[in-house]
């Protein structure tokens, strides 16, 4: 198979690592993207060595569109195609009543989970038309417990992810491009743990497993 072109955003996160791990041994060029310069030079430090292809790393926070649409430009120059487009990044405040949101937290809520989806739909939407297969997965929260009082945070973001996605998928079904959305389900992180301070991390999957579920999703969606 060509070389593909895999664009990662929240590379740093605790499952976007994972993914990274399990893509770095194959013939697919990763381009890393994440907010922290110092954790994404860790991920990084930590595959080189077992890399086929020497990954790429940029800092970028998914708030700031125009740098969305300029990272789209430098793709373009160097690779004239994006193949896969990932983007497992999200903020998620404490579970808490809707009216106890903080104006800062909620306006973080719009722009990380639900503006910055969409700039990145209109950034490489023309990136992966020019690819023979293109494949973009977004991540969301779709299980019933989402539905409950306190996790409107969870489910307006997913909600709206889906509706977009969606569209999109139906506005694309005459090109190559095929579009996803996919529940990991609960992960032992630090965000599970923030919100959902005591609970049993036995009970939760870990990123590592997790990570090998989405690959074998991705895998699968070449057949589809």
């Amino acid at each position: 198979m060509d070389k593909r072109i895999a664009l990662i955003f929240g590379a740093t996160g605790t499952l976007g690592e994972a993914i990274t791990n399990n893509l770095i041994e194959k013939n697919i060029q990763l381009i890393l993207v994440a907010k922290n310069t110092d954790r994404l030079e860790k991920v990084y430090d930590k595959i080189i060595d077992k890399a086929l292809l020497r990954p790429k790393v940029i800092p970028l926070d998914l708030k700031h569109g125009r740098s969305i649409d300029k990272l789209g430009g430098i793709i373009f120059e160097k690779y004239k195609k994006l193949d896969i487009l990932i983007n497992c990044s999200s903020f998620y405040p404490k579970l808490t009543p809707i009216s106890h949101f903080l104006p800062k937290e909620f306006k973080k809520i719009i722009d990380t989970n639900i503006s910055a989806n969409w700039q990145l739909i209109r950034a490489f939407d023309p990136l992966l038309r020019l690819s023979k297969n293109g494949r973009s997965y977004f991540f969301v929260c779709k299980q019933k417990i989402y539905q409950e009082p306190y996790f409107s945070s969870y489910k307006f973001s997913s909600d709206s992810i889906e509706s977009i996605v969606k569209s999109w998928e139906k506005e694309i079904k005459k090109t190559n491009i095929k579009v996803f959305t996919y529940d990991p389900g609960p992960i032992r992180s630090k965000l599970r743990k923030s919100a959902f301070p005591g609970e049993n991390e036995k009970n939760i999957t870990t990123s590592k497993i997790a990570a090998k579920k989405f690959i074998k999703f991705l895998e699968n969606s070449y057949e589809s």
